[in-house]
């Protein structure tokens, strides 16, 4: 129950004016809660599902293992966690966060390299954008240097 008032709070928020989004971008406003892990033994329960937001818990950055040392860490007051997310064919991702967390996607013990950033859309609640161009298979989004213990992130195809 409190999860679903969390939800329905940060919906208000983030969309206080109706906001006309890129049609890549309409799972924005349907959020589903995920929880972060803490280590890649966590991982199974901090899944993310490809074209769905999810509105997420975060860590603090010290108490969590990351699966590779995060460009940006981030200091003892700062937030983040580890997901899962499963890319089933190459192509440009994009990752669209609600604050200003530092974003790694990893696979195989590798980051893979942004290609574009931007902010959101005017009004839309979304803080940055960043694109990736990836191989299929599956990644761990890795979020650290954050100000704020919860966000909300989607992962979508755009092209």
């Amino acid at each position: 129950m409190r999860i679903i008032l969390l939800i329905g709070l940060l919906s208000l928020s983030l969309f206080a004016k109706e906001v006309d989004l890129p049609v890549e971008l309409n799972a924005w406003k349907s959020l589903s809660y995920v929880g972060a892990a803490k280590s890649a033994d966590e991982l199974l329960n901090a899944s993310l599902t490809l074209n769905n937001a999810s509105y997420v818990g975060l860590i603090n950055t010290p108490k969590i293992k990351y699966v590779t040392k995060p460009f940006n860490e981030g200091g003892t007051v700062s937030y983040g966690g580890i997901f899962e997310i499963k890319i089933p064919q190459s192509g440009i991702y994009r990752v669209v966060l609600g604050n200003a967390s530092w974003i790694d996607l990893v696979k195989d013990g590798k980051a893979a390299k942004s290609i574009a950033h931007n902010g959101g859309p005017q009004n839309s609640g979304i803080r940055k954008m960043v694109d990736y161009p990836l191989e299929a298979g599956i990644y761990t989004l890795q979020l650290s240097a954050g100000a704020d213990s919860t966000t909300a992130i989607l992962v979508t195809k755009i092209k």
